[in-house]
């Protein structure tokens, strides 16, 4: 078991199926929804391979602004999921399909990007955190992209839905069930070692960036030739004495046309 193993490295937290969560994103409650009971315990019953335990570091506020979340009281355990089994929960929940759905990606997207990616499936764009695993030891831990889609209205949806799965590998992400924790008993690790979450981000994402393409040679200038201009000098060169030649002509004409 995955969760087996991360108590074995020095863990403590407690088994997966002994949470209590609520299957929506950090500081979104799912109210009076009959279903919530049933979806707190979806990963047992679908028999979902747990993922990990995420940590809420900051929400997206923009295409370059994040608002840091400071001291979380909730943590995110995460399940890998496909297309087959978010469809089956309707059969399992009395006819409620999963209120959210969540694609991890390893790299941010902007807006346009996270709208496209959602374009077309039963799910919309809800909200963007970036997160870090309990189990990443370093002492400033790598950032993955939760992006959290709501369910879409019956009356709202596409005659046709697209499947989810391809959707996410599309945009180099994993399909995944998220449901919020208490940050209590399933935090194992300190908080990251560094000043903000915008010095981590960016630290991150100036490592990850490709270096700058050097800038192409220039072309070899080519051999300078003087033929047109010799032409054109041999051309202005014989001119003068064709001129000089037709004027001497012309005189001795009119000099020999005075004598008669």
């Amino acid at each position: 078991m995955v969760m087996q193993q991360y108590l074995e490295r020095g863990g403590t937290g407690q088994p997966w199926d002994e949470y209590t969560s609520i299957a929506a994103p950090p500081g979104t409650s799912l109210g009076d929804l009959s279903a919530q009971g049933m979806f707190a315990e979806l990963g047992q019953a679908l028999g979902l391979r747990p993922l990990g335990i995420f940590t809420p570091w900051a929400s997206r506020t923009g295409d370059i602004n994040w608002e840091e979340i400071r001291n979380p009281d909730t943590n995110i355990v995460t399940w890998e999921i496909n297309d087959a089994q978010v469809n089956s929960v309707p059969t399992l929940s009395f006819g409620s399909p999963l209120p959210f759905i969540t694609i991890l990606t390893k790299g941010p997207m902007n807006q346009t990007d996270i709208a496209a990616m959602w374009e077309g499936t039963a799910y919309r764009p809800y909200e963007t955190q970036a997160v870090y695993r309990q189990d990443d030891a370093k002492p400033v831990p790598t950032i993955y992209f939760m992006h959290w889609g709501e369910r879409i209205d019956m009356a709202e949806l596409p005659k046709q839905t697209l499947a989810l799965v391809p959707r996410a590998a599309a945009a180099g992400g994993q399909l995944v069930f998220a449901a919020q924790i208490p940050h209590e008993g399933s935090t194992t690790r300190a908080t990251p070692a560094v000043a903000s979450f915008q010095d981590a981000i960016t630290s991150q994402l100036m490592a990850s960036a490709p270096p700058p393409a050097l800038p192409a040679p220039r072309p070899a200038p080519g051999p300078v030739t003087a033929s047109a201009p010799a032409v054109a000098s041999s051309k202005t060169n014989l001119s003068l004495p064709i001129a000089v030649g037709l004027g001497a002509a012309a005189l001795t004409y009119v000099l020999w046309s005075q004598r008669r």
